[in-house]
């Protein structure tokens, strides 16, 4: 597993989200950690009291029962948004397998309702930004964060966002004839393990984090990402 990247790193602070957090702790330590474990594709070490969460190429471990996140062998916190789905994730994970079925967001439960907002935040973005960059350097991204190739477009690939939560990116190069264009889809599986606004955070995620990670590898910025 790779070394968490500066973009990665978080604050303690959680500030407005404090409810939210709470809210997920209080089930989160509730619940049987070798059954949440079990259920989520997780491991979980009982003699340390340690879930280990693989994710975007990293590896995050989570204490049980207090849900304090962080990369693994460090002190150093993931962004606040995504240690929140990372407890929402193992509180929520049903075991569903994979169905291989693959949908876009607007197919998830109450999708509709925030599909404009995900549409304007994470896809947009993502279907502008490709114009001009190198497939190469894209390439090495992908697999910096974890991601297999797909090669059903002009770029695509898998991410591992959570053990049993792939999220698929689709890129379109923009031609004489078409702009640049993007996609991102979702297993049918995804709200037996995440709710559709903490999938709207995830799929946001791997964006944001292609990217970044983009920057990081030929330090020109398009435009800065809020995390």
């Amino acid at each position: 597993m790779n070394e968490p990247q500066a973009y990665m790193i978080g604050k303690a602070k959680i500030g407005h989200y404090k409810s939210a957090f709470d809210k997920s702790l209080k089930l989160f330590s509730s619940l049987d950690p070798l059954k949440m474990a079990a259920r989520s594709g997780s491991d979980y070490n009982p003699a340390t009291g340690m879930f280990t969460v693989n994710s975007f190429g990293r590896e995050i471990s989570v204490s049980y029962p207090d849900g304090c996140v962080t990369f693994r062998g460090t002190t150093l916190l993931p962004i606040m948004g995504w240690r929140l789905v990372i407890l929402n994730y193992l509180g929520r994970a049903d075991g569903t397998p994979l169905l291989g079925q693959e949908i876009s967001y607007r197919e998830l439960e109450d999708g509709m309702v925030f599909f404009n907002a995900f549409q304007r935040e994470s896809i947009y973005p993502l279907g502008k930004w490709i114009a001009g960059k190198s497939p190469a350097i894209v390439g090495s991204a992908i697999t910096k964060l974890g991601g297999t190739d797909r090669g059903d477009a002009d770029i695509s690939a898998v991410f591992q966002a959570l053990p049993r939560f792939p999220v698929h990116i689709k890129l379109w190069i923009p031609d004489e004839e078409l702009p640049g264009s993007a996609n991102i889809l979702f297993d049918s599986s995804a709200n037996r393990y995440l709710h559709t606004e903490d999938i709207a955070a995830v799929g946001g995620y791997a964006a944001a984090f292609l990217i970044k990670e983009y920057q990081v590898r030929t330090g020109k910025q398009w435009r800065q990402i809020t995390l």
